[in-house]
């Protein structure tokens, strides 16, 4: 047998080996390989629903959909739908029937205002539902205010140019303690939007008579039913896009400013919105159970009435019953976002519209009213329910070249992990209720005792008057800041409380809030013995019952306290507007990495934050890691092993003239 012969049973095999080395490397490698053939979409519009719309372009990306979309907002999204740039367009409010008249002289005349008149075939389907938040940008004492809550009137003042400072005595009201004397900078929209839109269809429908008013003096005549160019004046300053709103008043300059802006602008960055007053008298943010809850008074056509599908507003919203809708948990200024597809009907076709486009915008769509729920909340938004997806799938059905697998009738192939067996909306189920200590009226250092909302009763050791401040052993705690002086004592100098009786507290200061006063051992120190935030007893009597005050801190002006709690920090967990933890009354502000979940930094509102150690974790999550590092080794020591054997072989058949 010649050498050749001899290692034919050796380079078979190993061809053989990197054959198949290459397959199973292909296999695994390319689970996320699209089942279908790459197709590019082109979109634009709302920049409201942006955040979801591209984390959901993301996520079906390996599906080989590639989305091109363009936020600049809801009225420029539909004039590129009317001249036939995109294949779909987003916009949370329908195509204008009647001139805009909120809009200026000079956008009407520009013909950015007018009514639009639809050429291509299309139809509405709702992605998803969110709240218009009210992002602020305030800071007191070096801290950054936190916790501000507002009622309807108010917010309607501020935007109405009312109220143009934020001492004034409404704010102080609501609030519930007086901010400082600095004017009000209101930051709207400069373009055609459908946050403007939304906004101000809540203004014209909760204060008709104001809003009408206000539009008169601005632009001459009434805004209609809503407008989405706001008619600025005054001390407004109007921007380009949900983001850049979102950027101004986050900015170091824009101390002052307050806007509007969908929710999801303001989580993501860990920023703080308005609590505002709902029709029940609670104070509610917008988050995805208060929106979810809210918008189960809203009423749609097709869902709530006998709009046919084939109708160009079936889906649309009415939104009038959740402005008034008095259940505790919702949130007001609660609406839903829609993308505008092509629809096969007696209008044109859209131009350069393929099935091929049809097939991925279907699966496109498929996916966001199925599993892309389930990341509306971590997104800002809240899911929207059952007769939304239900007609949204039916709606798909009619975009050529439909390629979804979804029964809209039954959802058979839709998992969306936001309903329940029932087919409800699982967060209605868990949806909490407020705290009582967010009812209207109730006091700013509320704390829940025994089931009920309390307030003071030591629990603050400052009086807002200056007065005598508890919770502290020693006798020297200096002068509060608000003149009178910090005797620490026993507790017996917390005043007469206007209730009567014995004081609830008396004075321990029992929950190492204390501002002023002696040199106790502090729990949470005391701070520049301000005495701002409460008196020394809510309930009554002398507060003979207060003990020595174990836990108060020693005042920032008369010993060594260090800083104490701050009522405006942000709470714990990645929600700026979340509860504070209950431990003692000191929120914290965790930094959470988005892509693993670990807690990386803690802080508070403007002070410095700590490193955290995060555990060593798997952010590809994948178990079959370890076998493609071993398939890849392998792959590349046959490619280095392989070739040279299977060429000197072919070299020296053809020396032998191809003989064995």
């Amino acid at each position: 047998m010649s050498r050749e012969a001899a290692r034919r049973p050796l380079t078979r095999p190993l061809g053989v080996l990197l054959s198949t080395l290459l397959a199973a490397g292909s296999i695994l490698l390319g689970q996320a390989a699209p089942a279908h053939a790459a197709v590019a979409l082109t979109a634009s519009g709302s920049s409201w629903a942006f955040p979801a719309i591209d984390q959901w372009r993301q996520d079906v990306g390996p599906q080989g959909i590639q989305i091109d979309f363009n936020a600049v907002g809801s009225a420029v999204g539909r004039q590129d739908w009317n001249t036939g740039r995109n294949d779909f367009s987003a916009s949370d409010v329908p195509f204008r029937t009647r001139m805009d008249t909120g809009a200026s002289q000079a956008t009407q005349g520009s013909g950015q205002a007018g009514v639009e008149r639809v050429v291509y075939g299309y139809s509405y389907v709702p992605i998803t539902a969110g709240g218009t938040a009210m992002m602020y940008h305030l800071t007191v004492g070096g801290k950054q205010v936190r916790d501000l809550r507002l009622s309807p009137q108010t917010i309607m003042d501020i935007f109405t140019n009312k109220i143009t400072n934020w001492n004034d005595p409404k704010i102080t009201a609501d609030y519930g303690k007086a901010l400082p004397n600095l004017p009000i900078t209101p930051v709207v929209r400069s373009d055609g939007s459908g946050a403007t839109a939304q906004f101000t269809r809540w203004m014209s429908h909760s204060f008709p008579g104001q809003w009408d008013e206000y539009c008169k003096a601005v632009n001459g005549v009434t805004c209609g039913e809503y407008t989405e160019f706001f008619p600025s004046s005054g001390r407004m300053t109007a921007q380009s896009g949900s983001d850049v709103v979102a950027g101004y008043i986050k900015a170091s300059s824009g101390e002052g400013t307050i806007g509007y802006d969908e929710y999801a602008f303001a989580k993501r960055s860990n920023w703080p919105v308005v609590k505002v007053l709902n029709p029940a008298g609670y104070y509610t943010l917008p988050t995805a159970s208060n929106v979810a809850v809210a918008l189960t008074a809203a009423k749609i056509r097709g869902v709530d009435d006998n709009t046919a599908p084939d109708d160009p507003n079936y889906l649309q919203q009415n939104l009038d019953g959740v402005y008034s809708n008095a259940d505790k948990r919702s949130y007001p200024l609660s609406s839903y976002s829609y993308l505008i597809v092509p629809r096969t009907n007696s209008l044109q076709a859209l131009p350069k519209f393929t099935n091929d486009k049809g097939g991925a915008l279907s699966r496109f769509l498929s996916y966001v009213l199925c599993q892309g729920q389930g990341e509306a909340d971590d997104l800002g938004y809240s899911p929207i329910p059952r007769g939304l997806v239900r007609g949204g799938l039916l709606q798909t059905q009619h975009i050529p070249g439909n390629a979804s697998t979804v029964n809209p009738d039954t959802l058979a192939g839709c998992a969306n992990p936001t309903l329940n067996a029932a087919g409800q909306l699982a967060i209605l189920d868990s949806a909490p209720m407020p705290s009582e200590c967010d009812a209207k009226g109730t006091a700013l250092d509320c704390k829940i005792v025994n089931g009920k909302p309390s307030s003071g009763a030591g629990t603050t050791g400052g009086s807002t008057s200056g007065g005598a401040a508890t919770g502290g052993t020693g006798t020297t705690g200096g002068a509060a800041s608000g003149g009178g002086a910090a005797t620490g004592g026993t507790g017996t100098t917390g005043g007469a409380a206007s209730g009567g009786g014995a004081a609830a507290g008396g004075g321990t200061g029992t929950t190492g809030k204390t501002t002023t006063g002696g040199t106790g051992t502090a729990k949470t120190p005391g701070a520049t013995g301000t005495g701002t935030t409460g008196s020394a007893g809510t309930t009554g009597g002398t507060g003979t019952t207060g003990g020595a005050g174990t836990t108060g801190g020693t005042g920032g002006d008369g010993g060594t306290g260090a800083v104490a709690a701050d009522p405006n920090a942000p709470a714990a967990g990645t929600d700026p507007n979340a509860a504070a933890d209950a431990g003692d009354g000191q929120g914290v502000e965790e930094v959470v990495d988005p892509q693993t979940g670990q807690v990386v930094a803690r802080g508070r509102g403007s002070g410095t934050a700590t490193e955290v150690a995060a555990d060593v974790v798997e952010v590809a999550g994948r178990p079959e890691d370890w076998t493609l590092s071993t398939l890849t080794a392998l792959e590349l020591l046959a490619v280095v092993i392989v070739p040279p054997l299977l060429g000197r072989r072919l070299l020296r058949r053809r020396q032998t003239g191809g003989r064995s």
